[in-house]
């Protein structure tokens, strides 16, 4: 049975994506947004958007240019991932990373999306997805992957600057 979805209208609007809609939703102007379902074991969904701006005009408008930086820095720490444009013009960098938090061993999920905001500004939006290790091949955690994918790739951004306030 399809799960009822909600949108998230993130920052008014810099990132709007969809969730379950029982999710739980948290915000921090430090931490972002945090997304989860309210039991035990569940994963955990974050977003962090950053704004970046270049003192002159970029010699390209390109997003994947944008995101070979994450991806520069990335190869430094020997994290490998995948990267492709998107239909809209952004670009994504999908990778995986084991993590371990006190006697927890976890499995965070990342989509990293380059959004170019010409001329001079970009966006490097993170969404992760945060499991434990041992969950990572059961199916209800196969089934939130396919899910946030999708939702993921759908995700669209403000053509605007956007105000924090």
């Amino acid at each position: 049975m399809p799960t009822a979805m909600k949108s998230v209208v993130y920052r008014g609007g810099v990132v709007t994506f969809r969730i379950p809609a029982h999710w739980r939703e948290e915000y921090s102007d430090l931490e972002g947004g945090t997304f989860y379902e309210d039991r035990r074991g569940s994963g955990t969904l974050r977003l962090k958007v950053i704004t970046m701006t270049t003192p002159k005009r970029p010699p390209t408008d390109s997003a994947m240019d944008v995101l070979q930086i994450v991806v520069d820095a990335l190869r430094k720490k020997n994290v490998e991932g995948t990267t492709q444009g998107r239909s809209d013009g952004n670009a994504v960098l999908k990778y995986e990373e084991a993590s371990v938090e006190p006697g927890t061993q976890l499995t965070v999920f990342y989509w990293v999306i380059a959004n170019r905001l010409p001329p001079r500004h970009a966006r490097v939006v993170t969404f992760s997805y945060t499991i434990l290790a041992k969950q990572r091949y059961e199916q209800h955690v196969r089934n939130d992957l396919e899910m946030l994918e999708a939702e993921i790739e759908a995700a669209s951004f403000s053509p605007e600057m956007g105000v924090v306030v």
